[in-house]
């Protein structure tokens, strides 16, 4: 028998509350699969999708039917508190909710049952982080970031970044209500919520130097939350610390560890986070010990690296040595991030020995960056680290030969600043850079200290405008001559000179407009 959904929801008002608080009880809104149920529930109740009702000649089962190309049927049993759906999804699936949140808005508010059922989390999280120990932070602040943990690696950035955002509007509730514990609690919340996120930042930022759009939304959220983590550190630091806290601090060391070492990727952003909070958590003598015991006695492959840092703060020579000698220096991108902290640390003991590690396998790391843009900065890291470690020219050269013409740029300026012309000279022809492609700054210095070594070069350069057959190009050669010129009366070549010069003239004789930019040029000595 056909019935009304007013009249289904009058008849079963009990019966679907008692729907609405099972379904209440069964979803949770920091669990993303469960969110994602109700939201397509309401959105179908919302869109206002076609479901028809009919009951059984007992009244005591009720078929709801959605009238859209699935047609699935939902068959409630009122009085056992029961339900079946065609889609045959064990549970409760979307058209179950759908249909006992239809029948529950046409006498309540939707959207109050709502705000109260997304509320309900936040006060039982305030319920149980009430009790103020490290095991309820960590259990309550765990439950608040899961979603991040839960993204999809190809959901959209802009997600994210709102699941973030609201994220740090949820936790407000539970902070403490004294001033002195709530830099600890931001703490512990800001840690937790970065390795949640941790999957979805590796996947989209790991080995990327030059971000989208998108990428770089990422990247400067993480560089948010390191900076937080960093001011919450130093405020911490600041104050005397209550006996009360020792056992937060105490675990807050373990889950430093357990983010440090069991998230992948990232490396320099994990040794920003890690060198931040080691201010706070080891600070003398002992605590450092019983770190590095720790870092140097796990097998996993980080640990040395984080075990390098300490003992480059403590400026420890030997024993970063000995670490480094261990862990190798296969994995550059590890280690540059601690070359950098010992430049920062005017450590040049410690820089030299990691750049001893990693200078065999530079060229290797080096084949494998794919952007030309990437291998420019990379070449220029690289070699502005080995000249402050005081590295010889022949070792800085030996590695320029492997970088081949990418290290074209670097290599030239290295060869200027040595007042080596000739080389440089023949670097730009062997490379085959076009005149366009040097720096006018470069050639005029160059010209002016020796220019008998860069004459062959600029006739090259010359023949090349002359060939391009047009006006302007012809001037472009002339000018070039007249710097040839220069040059061959500075070193003294003038007979030199006007017999090439002539040789020039003759070769393109047909060129007539050649010939005139020649003349105007007034190029024979």
């Amino acid at each position: 028998m056909y019935m009304t959904v007013e009249r289904v929801s009058y008849l079963h008002e009990h019966e679907i509350d008692e729907y609405m608080t099972s379904i209440k009880h069964a979803f949770r809104p920091d669990i993303n699969e469960d969110a994602q149920i109700i939201r397509n529930a309401v959105a179908l109740v919302r869109k206002g999708v076609p479901i028809t009702y009919e009951s059984g000649d007992d009244g005591s089962r009720i078929d709801a039917t959605f009238m859209d190309p699935d047609n699935e049927t939902v068959q409630l049993y009122p009085l056992k508190q029961d339900s079946v759906c065609t889609c045959r999804q064990p549970d409760w699936c979307v058209h179950k909710v759908a249909v006992i949140l239809h029948l529950y808005s046409q006498f309540n508010s939707l959207t109050d049952w709502l705000h109260d059922w997304q509320r309900r989390e936040i006060e039982q999280m305030v319920l149980t982080i009430s009790e103020r120990t490290p095991t309820a932070w960590n259990d309550v602040l765990a439950r608040l970031t899961k979603p991040l943990s839960q993204l999809a690696e190809g959901e959209n950035p802009n997600v994210f970044i709102h699941e973030a955002s609201l994220m740090d509007q949820k936790v407000i509730p539970l902070y403490p209500f004294e001033w002195e514990w709530k830099p600890l609690f931001e703490l512990f919340y800001r840690l937790h919520l970065v390795e949640s996120a941790w999957s979805y930042l590796q996947v989209h930022l790991e080995g990327v130097k030059h971000p989208s759009y998108r990428e770089w939304q990422l990247k400067t959220w993480l560089s948010e939350q390191t900076d937080k983590i960093d001011d919450k550190v130093q405020s911490l630091s600041n104050k005397l610390r209550l006996f009360e806290t020792d056992v937060f601090y105490k675990s807050l060391e373990e889950n430093v560890r357990r983010f440090i070492l069991n998230s992948d990727g990232l490396f320099e952003s994990r040794l920003e986070i890690y060198s931040s909070v080691t201010e706070l958590l080891y600070v003398d003598p002992a605590t450092q010990k019983k770190e590095l015991s720790f870092l140097l006695s796990t097998d996993d492959i980080d640990a040395p690296f984080f075990a390098a840092y300490f003992h480059l703060t403590q400026g420890d020579e030997e024993a970063l040595a000995e670490v480094a000698a261990k862990a190798g220096g296969e994995l550059v991108d590890h280690w540059l991030p601690l070359a950098d902290h010992a430049t920062d640390m005017d450590e040049m003991g410690a820089l030299r020995i990691i750049m001893e590690t990693i200078y065999p396998h530079i060229s290797a790391y080096f084949q494998n960056i794919s952007l030309s843009t990437e291998k420019y900065h990379f070449i220029r890291l690289i070699d502005g680290l080995l000249e402050i470690a005081d590295f010889t020219e022949e070792r800085r050269e030996a590695l320029f030969m492997a970088y081949g013409e990418a290290g074209v740029s670097t290599f030239g300026d290295f060869l200027i600043e040595r007042e080596r012309f000739a080389e440089w000279a023949a670097l730009m022809h062997r490379y085959d850079i076009p005149y366009d492609g040097i720096e006018s700054n470069t050639m005029r210095f160059v010209l002016a200290n020796d220019p008998a070594a860069v004459m062959p070069l600029l006739h090259v350069y010359a023949m090349r405008f002359i060939q391009e057959k047009n006006r302007h190009s012809y001037r472009r050669a002339v000018r070039l001559f007249k710097n040839m010129k220069t040059g061959a009366k500075k070193s003294g070549k003038i007979e030199f000179w006007n017999t090439y010069i002539d040789t020039v003239r003759e070769q393109f004789r047909r060129l007539r407009a050649l010939a005139e930019e020649m003349e105007k040029g007034n190029l024979n000595l």
